[in-house]
């Protein structure tokens, strides 16, 4: 075991009544997805759902918001990003997610599985998988799901990131800002769901989960 497994990878930040905070804290491995991480955060959003969350801004620290599987890692880490969209898509919490640095491979199923997604205008998207060798089939249903069969395509044979336009363009990203607001902007929408009738919040939440879990989870 790591001695990185000293301390959570994730921290849970409460923010209002009804929303909070995840960081992904991995940050010297670029938040790549193993299964530490995984655990830590199922037991995070456990614990926020039993404290009432029902909205949640998904954020990251470090200089990347998701690196994507730990290729370090193979044998477990393929099942520990499975792990995470399970939480993400199995959990009565509307996500948004923040982005302001790069997001490569499985680090775009996470955002996939979250309903809203903010971008800074510097952060970078991508599936680079190619250029190691093989091709990300796994993301595929996902990606096509989100962005279209063409678009999906183009990101995984080019393996080259799109900026944050693009991204908007294609549907990766629900909305750009400068940098120094994205924070801000996603806490604000957070909130604004969280204002919401609660049931009405569920029901969306549910009907999401519905229409994005075929495509993302085996």
């Amino acid at each position: 075991m790591s001695s990185e497994r000293a301390v959570s990878l994730v921290e849970v930040e409460p923010l209002s009544e009804g929303v909070a905070r995840l960081t992904l804290t991995r940050g010297a491995k670029r938040n790549a997805v193993n299964a530490e991480l995984a655990a830590d955060f199922r037991s995070a959003v456990e614990g926020m759902v039993s404290s009432g969350v029902r909205s949640a801004v998904l954020a990251a620290e470090g200089p990347a918001f998701c690196a994507g599987a730990d290729l370090k890692e193979l044998e477990t880490s393929g099942h520990a990003v499975d792990d995470v969209l399970e939480v993400l898509l199995g959990s009565p919490v509307h996500w948004t997610a923040v982005v302001r640095r790069p997001a490569f491979g499985a680090g775009l199923a996470i955002l996939a599985a979250c309903p809203l997604v903010i971008a800074s205008e510097g952060a970078v998207f991508g599936l680079p998988e190619l250029r190691a060798g093989f091709f990300p089939s796994a993301l595929m249903a996902g990606q096509t799901a989100l962005v279209g069969a063409r678009a999906a395509y183009d990101l995984a044979f080019s393996a080259e990131p799109v900026d944050a336009a693009r991204a908007r363009e294609i549907g990766l990203v629900s909305e750009l800002c400068v940098d120094a607001d994205a924070d801000a902007r996603a806490v604000e929408r957070a909130e604004r769901v969280a204002a919401r009738p609660a049931e009405a919040v569920r029901e969306g939440v549910a009907r999401w989960q519905q229409l994005l879990r075929p495509q993302l989870l085996p």
